[in-house]
């Protein structure tokens, strides 16, 4: 994969456009968010109307998409931060994939909720990428190797399913594999919601260690950076946002990838500037990918995974056509 120095290459936007930009993504998540809640099964219920459902069912489901929208999103800017490569998503340390088989193998033993085991399999994951990359730190290798780890968590998912009695896992287990919000109550937000602020407090407290770490490693360490130290922090914020994430609402792909990226052409390649705006689009991200995902067959519902991936291919495909052109 090419190794690219992400903050040169775009140019920083003047603090105006950038306050614009956030402004615009902020009143466009808050715009989903209320039409989100108005809308469901039970029938439209306007804002100055709203009931026990819409407050109770609705609404946690849509905080729910922002965070872990949001999440995502943060979790793509580090690591595209970490590895110089603005291609780079959780998905790429196969973290997801981890996580995704820890929650069905949860689900077969009915040891432990599949949200912990969900969590531990991301942590599991990270821990062995980093293992099979041990040495001097080199973005390559660990690409591959997460490339890897993700197809063999992938393959240990499905002896799971198939080796377990179908009827038992199979329905449990999509919602894992495809990503969805279901319908949460307010104390499934919060852990999630807890995970994101820390993660983004942290990585606002070192935004210009971060913008120096783009620069490449060789660069930040004469400009004063704990390059080691930093990159541990960096995994280490992402594999606590995709585990949480992941614990709440399945394999949510490509989101990491989207809104990081376009993100920085709005604002720029600062991560003081990018990481609100990532997070903000994000957030309206996922959230209109559930509304596409309620609205497509209902009364049925399509994976919200299954939308975002819709999305985030052929975005993925048209930024590799673009680098090889």
């Amino acid at each position: 994969m090419t190794r690219d120095v992400i903050a040169p290459h775009v140019a920083p936007a003047p603090p105006r456009r950038a306050i614009s930009a956030v402004v615009v993504l902020a009143a466009a998540l808050v715009g989903l968010a209320v039409l989100a809640a108005c809308i469901g099964p039970a029938g439209w219920r306007a804002p100055w109307n709203w009931d026990a459902i819409v407050l109770e069912l609705r609404a946690p489901r849509v905080a729910l998409g922002a965070v872990v929208g949001a999440s995502l999103a943060i979790a793509g800017l580090a690591l595209q931060v970490l590895l110089h490569n603005d291609l780079a998503e959780p998905y790429v340390l196969g973290l997801s994939g981890g996580a995704s088989a820890g929650a069905v193998m949860s689900l077969a033993l009915g040891a432990l909720p599949p949200g912990v085991g969900a969590a531990a399999g991301a942590v599991v994951a990270a821990t062995l990428v980093r293992g099979i990359a041990r040495g001097p730190f080199d973005p390559s290798r660990l690409l591959l190797a997460g490339i890897a780890l993700g197809a063999v968590g992938s393959s240990i998912t499905g002896l799971i399913l198939a080796a377990a009695p179908p009827e038992r896992l199979m329905r449990a287990a999509t919602f894992w594999l495809f990503g969805g919000l279901g319908t949460p109550h307010w104390r499934a937000v919060l852990v999630p919601a807890l995970v994101l602020v820390l993660a983004a407090a942290w990585m606002l407290g070192r935004a210009e260690r971060l913008d120096r770490l783009g620069l490449g490693a060789d660069t930040a360490t004469a400009l004063g950076v704990d390059v080691p130290r930093l990159r541990r922090g960096v995994l280490g914020a992402v594999v606590a946002l995709t585990a949480a994430t992941v614990a709440v609402a399945g394999m949510v792909g490509f989101v990491g990838l989207v809104a990081p990226h376009v993100a920085r052409r709005w604002v720029g390649a600062s991560v003081r500037r990018c990481l609100p705006a990532a997070a903000l689009g994000g957030a309206a991200l996922v959230i209109l990918a559930d509304l596409a995902a309620r609205a497509a067959i209902a009364p049925r519902e399509v994976p919200v995974g299954l939308v975002t991936a819709l999305v985030g291919g052929p975005f993925f495909l048209w930024q590799l056509q673009r680098r090889t052109a």
